[in-house]
């Protein structure tokens, strides 16, 4: 990691090169955890180590317990941003994967009975299943949703949509719904 950053003094530039050394596999493993992607992970170490270089008079021990909590909240909170930032794209990509032509609810409808609905819906892993019903069955919006599980609602809309895609998948293989 090449940082271009003016350092007051010798001291707080060591202080960070040795944070840097000794943290940077840890603030890795724990970015690649919550990121799933390598690159994605660097990005969010490197991103931390900026944050921490603005809070570098925070630190005080480099080894104590204290540091290493202060460091991986820092590089959770970053990799968490970077998660955030990039679940926008990757939802309108998934959108563009559906076909503008499939009315999932029209097609449910309008051709099949209720015992099918209820077996297609059934098909759906339990977590999508219960999510799908309690916005579709329920009516209940995705915020509160999201608080009764405990997640966020953007994680709710994600997960919906995941149910949407399967549903037009189980259809698809039903011939209820054409390619």
């Amino acid at each position: 990691m090449i940082l271009l950053l003016a350092f007051s003094s010798i001291e707080e530039q060591d202080k960070f090169e040795a944070l840097y050394s000794k943290y940077k596999n840890l603030l890795f493993h724990k970015a690649l955890q919550i990121l799933h992607d390598h690159m994605l992970a660097e990005d969010a170490v490197s991103e931390a180590y900026i944050r921490v270089y603005r809070n570098l008079e925070k630190i005080e021990d480099i080894d104590s317990p204290r540091c290493v909590a202060f460091l991986v909240t820092i590089v959770r909170n970053t990799a968490l941003t970077i998660l955030n930032r990039n679940r926008s794209a990757m939802l309108e990509e998934m959108d563009e994967m559906l076909p503008d032509d499939v009315n999932i609810e029209e097609t449910v409808l309008s051709r099949l009975s209720q015992n099918q609905i209820v077996e297609y819906i059934g098909r759906l892993d339990e977590e999508l299943r219960n999510i799908f019903l309690m916005k579709y069955a329920y009516d209940l919006p995705s915020r509160e949703i999201a608080e009764q599980m405990g997640t966020s609602e953007n994680n709710i809309n994600v997960r919906l949509h995941r149910a949407r895609k399967k549903l037009v998948e189980i259809l698809r293989e039903e011939g209820y719904v054409r390619v």
